[in-house]
């Protein structure tokens, strides 16, 4: 290789790699779903170099990390969900800004028995969505583009954030998207422990609580992550 050729990225983990790393998350990785995550994380590296979608050092571990982090909610949702009425999931998820469709479309591919909603305010980002959403085999997913509080209620079994937001911001977003008795699971990290006790307020304001806190350290790049899950 020449000294002004760019390096080549860093490759996605082998099958039986990722597959022993969704083992660890409780998650049966299929090579159908493997292939399908492989050919999202291609599209998200190439779109990547036109617009801002994850951060650029991360290209090399959107699989090893992203990907992984996504998956590892899957625990947390509502399993053996059954068809309803004219062959559709009845289980509901919405993935509130989701931006490059994380945790939403690992989540639709591996879980084709739950809906899953994408809202994006960002029209680059929703055209992004819509290009994956034309290449991926889901019939599961559709796409809002619009920003969360502007939406009417969805009823959603569960509501997922992945954001960054301050707990009061957030939930005054998103708190009317999920139906009564439904869940709204938060990405958060260990560092979290001193957020959720001063957040008792915010929640009583919302008719929220803790329900329960789930910890894993993600398989390959051994990130912590800790999952909170908000409910009546």
């Amino acid at each position: 290789m020449s000294a002004s050729a760019a390096p080549a990225p860093p490759a996605d983990p082998d099958f039986p790699t990722f597959q022993a790393a969704c083992r660890e998350l409780a998650v049966e990785l299929t090579l159908p779903l493997y292939d399908s995550l492989t050919r999202y994380a291609a599209l998200l590296r190439d779109w990547n170099t036109r617009i801002n979608l994850i951060s650029r050092r991360d290209t090399g571990r959107i699989l090893s990390y992203h990907i992984l982090d996504s998956l590892a909610v899957l625990s947390l949702l509502p399993q053996n969900a059954k068809l309803c009425g004219r062959g559709l999931p009845s289980s509901t998820v919405v993935d509130v800004g989701t931006g490059a469709g994380l945790p939403g479309i690992p989540v639709a591919l591996a879980r084709p028995d739950v809906r899953v909603s994408l809202v994006e305010s960002s029209l680059k980002k929703s055209l992004f969505l819509s290009l994956v959403l034309g290449r991926l085999p889901m019939t599961n997913v559709e796409l809002l583009n619009d920003r969360a509080e502007l939406l009417p209620p969805l009823e959603a079994d569960i509501v997922l954030c992945r954001l960054t937001d301050s707990l009061p911001k957030l939930l005054k977003n998103v708190a009317h998207l999920r139906r009564p008795g439904g869940a709204i699971v938060l990405f958060k990290t260990q560092d979290c422990t001193e957020e959720l006790p001063r957040a008792g307020g915010v929640l009583a304001r919302f008719h929220l609580r803790v329900v329960r806190t789930h910890d894993v350290l993600l398989p390959l790049c051994r990130i912590p992550r800790r999952f909170v899950v908000l409910g009546d």
